[in-house]
C-alpha cells in the first residue's frame, strides 16, 4: 500500500568521499562533464557539482575514502513536515528539519543498516534558480 505523504519524487544529490577534493574536482569536471556550483553550506572540505538536470554531486574530502560510511542519498518531497511526521509515526527516528543558506529544508534518518537518508525540499531560492539557469 502506497503512502502518499512520503511520495519520493527525485534524487536531489549524491555524495562521494574522495582523498583529494581538488584532484577529484578536475576529474568530475573533465571526465564526467559536471559543472562546479556554489556550495550552500559553510565547509572547506567539499565541492558541489551539478548535472544539467539540476541533480548534484557533492565530493567530500575524507582520508578514509572511498564513500563509506557517510555516503547518502537525498530524496525530494513536496511537504517535508508531512513526510517527516509520517516517517516518525512509523517508529523511525528523524532529525529536526534544518534550513540551509538557500532556504532548502532537510531532515535525516537511517535505514535498518545505518545508511544515512536525507529527505529534503527543492532548492527554495529563486535567485539560486536564476543563477543555475544562466551559468
Amino acid at each position: 500500500m502506497s503512502d502518499d505523504s512520503i511520495r519520493l519524487k527525485a534524487i536531489n544529490h549524491i555524495t562521494y568521499n574522495v582523498k583529494d577534493k581538488d584532484k577529484a574536482l578536475v576529474w568530475y569536471e573533465e571526465i564526467l562533464g559536471l559543472k562546479q556550483i556554489p556550495k550552500m553550506v559553510d565547509s572547506d572540505h567539499l565541492y558541489w557539482l551539478q548535472l544539467p538536470s539540476g541533480a548534484m554531486v557533492h565530493i567530500i574530502e575524507n582520508p578514509d575514502a572511498p564513500s563509506a560510511p557517510s555516503h547518502h542519498t537525498a530524496f525530494e518531497v513536496d511537504d517535508i513536515a508531512r513526510a517527516r511526521d509520517s516517517i516518525m509515526a512509523k517508529g523511525v527516528e528523524v532529525t529536526d528539519i534544518q534550513t540551509r543558506h538557500d532556504g532548502q529544508q532537510a531532515c535525516y534518518l537511517n535505514d535498518l543498516d545505518g545508511n544515512r537518508i536525507e529527505i529534503c525540499t527543492n532548492r527554495a531560492s529563486e535567485c539560486w534558480s536564476r543563477r543555475r539557469l544562466t551559468s
